[in-house]
């Protein structure tokens, strides 16, 4: 594939009539699911996704990204600052030679790592996210399937399958108290399934662009669906905070105080942080799958799944360790 893309996108980019390449397609990296490359036509800069060919042949891959870029249009009509597909010959998603593209407009902007994380950019995070939970998508809500999701993890089954001795010897480690989180996580995420909110569902630190006026801009909606906005708010809050890198309680709990300030709903705080262990778990599993080249593109996606899959096992004990003890304070 890697040989080959620069010729597919070039095709792409005269089937969709973008002008023709300037200069070869450029990789950005970055991405843990998908790729880009920006793209440089006698029209303008592009941002060419390349969605990832394992998960596009998951059932309703297809329905749940043209859903997420409607989502993206109404977040940006109603103020928020976002970036979504373009929309060519009727629609955003492009299929050429079994490859299925997303086509941006270039954003000079960049993300920032953990380390640079300021006061300001946890409440103009915070204030987005509390915008976003607060704008009516109307019947959009009932279209979702994101955000449902309520199966456990079969643990054993990957432990069988993993031949990396450091996951294998976590996973054994760590079985029972995956197990017992699970199980937690069902019976919170059914408690707090009556109040729902549309969103984008991944404000972690690579999704969200900052220009050089410090002003942020949400890229990357394809998670977006349904969730309960405490769910949402801990995890975004958790990533705005340091995360598995380190943990700051002050940005912590300035991400939370400013979320409310603007409107964020917190009754179901203390629940959503067990019903948030679904989305670590999930991201889990398919980084896991990816190990055991179950869901897996090539070698390079398979050492990126054993990066992420041990690094998410570490962040599971450190968020439940830490957040724990916040349950009073919260």
């Amino acid at each position: 594939m890697p040989e080959d893309i620069n010729i597919i996108i070039s095709n792409l980019i005269e089937k969709l009539k973008l002008g023709t390449l300037i200069s070869e397609p450029v990789r950005v990296m970055g991405g843990l699911l998908n790729r880009m490359y920006k793209v440089n036509t006698s029209s303008g800069t592009y941002a060419a996704k390349h969605l990832n060919p394992e998960v596009m042949k998951r059932k309703n891959a297809k329905e749940n990204h043209i859903l997420a870029e409607k989502i993206a249009n109404i977040a940006k009509n109603n103020g928020i600052n976002c970036i979504p597909a373009k929309i060519i010959n009727g629609t955003v998603l492009h299929e050429i030679e079994e490859n299925y593209f997303l086509i941006f407009d270039w954003f000079e902007g960049r993300s920032i790592h953990e380390d640079e994380i300021t006061i300001e950019h946890v409440k103009k995070v915070a204030t987005l996210l509390a915008k976003i939970h607060n704008i009516d998508f109307g019947e959009i809500k009932n279209e979702c399937r994101l955000g449902n999701e309520l199966s456990e993890v079969d643990w054993d089954f990957y432990i069988s399958k993993v031949e990396n001795e450091k996951i294998k010897e976590l996973l054994i480690n760590k079985k029972e108290y995956l197990i017992e989180l699970d199980k937690k996580a069902t019976i919170a995420r059914k408690d707090i399934s009556n109040n729902l909110v549309v969103s984008h569902r991944d404000m972690d630190l690579p999704n969200i662009l900052w220009n050089a006026d410090n002003i942020p801009t949400i890229i990357d909606w394809e998670s977006s669906g349904v969730v309960n906005p405490c769910e949402e708010l801990l995890e975004t809050a958790w990533d705005w905070s340091g995360g598995q890198d380190y943990f700051d309680d002050k940005k912590f709990h300035c991400f939370v105080n400013t979320y409310k300030e603007n409107g964020g709903d917190l009754n179901d705080l203390n629940k959503a942080i067990y019903a948030n262990f679904k989305n670590k778990a999930g991201w889990l599993e398919y980084n896991l799958k990816r190990v055991c080249k179950l869901e897996c593109l090539d070698d390079e996606e398979q050492k990126l799944g054993e990066k992420e899959a041990v690094r998410v096992i570490n962040e599971i004990i450190m968020f439940y360790d830490i957040l724990n003890n916040f349950k009073e304070q919260i």
